[in-house]
């Protein structure tokens, strides 16, 4: 019985080791690094890893719940303060961009929605989108925002940029076309022309 109950919590620090590892490797190296890095830095063989994990679909998949509901919590803190529409929304879109920049669990979240709409990280990404479909529906209440701009193309901004931070052959300039599709976005009334 005592073996058992050993084997259990050796299970379990070895699971708390390998997220652990996993999460100071990916956000060094990013989500592609090696596996082999993160069974090292966790102080467990190769096999140990794969015996939990027999993808790193299932190890991103276990990782990045947390990401998203700390990305929430960063998220719906930063919009307390914000007053109107217009600046809730760029508040949005930069809180965004900077948790996608900075958070490379949370950027694969989004990276991987598309593909992974049946996962439980489906879910958290839609609050996240939702927070923000919310806030288009603000503005374009408001008269601020194109009615062209649409929910879609929220989603298309926030995923162009995951796929741009993961891709280093991205143009240079990739940010500054992102940026500017979010600035055209705005309506402008006749004394701001």
């Amino acid at each position: 019985m005592a073996r058992t109950a050993n084997s259990r919590k050796d299970a379990r620090d070895n699971t708390a080791k390998l997220h652990s590892a996993a999460l100071a490797v990916f956000a060094r190296l990013g989500v592609n690094a090696p596996l082999e890095a993160i069974a090292k830095e966790a102080g467990v063989s190769i096999g140990t890893l794969y015996n939990r994990y027999a993808t790193r679909e299932e190890l991103l998949e276990a990782l990045m719940p947390g990401a998203i509901e700390q990305a929430n919590s960063t998220l719906t803190e930063a919009l307390k303060e914000s007053s109107d529409p217009k600046s809730s929304l760029e508040l949005f879109f930069n809180t965004m961009i900077d948790l996608q920049r900075t958070d490379s669990m949370l950027n694969a979240a989004l990276h991987a929605l598309p593909k992974t709409t049946a996962s439980t990280n489906s879910d958290g990404c839609g609050e996240l989108l939702a927070i923000g479909y919310r806030l288009l529906d603000q503005c374009h209440a408001a008269k601020v925002l194109s009615e062209d701009f649409g929910k879609q193309d929220l989603f298309n901004i926030l995923w162009l940029f995951s796929k741009a931070l993961c891709d280093p052959a991205a143009p240079n300039d990739w940010e500054h076309t992102i940026r500017l599709m979010i600035d055209t976005a705005w309506v402008r009334h006749p004394k701001q022309q």
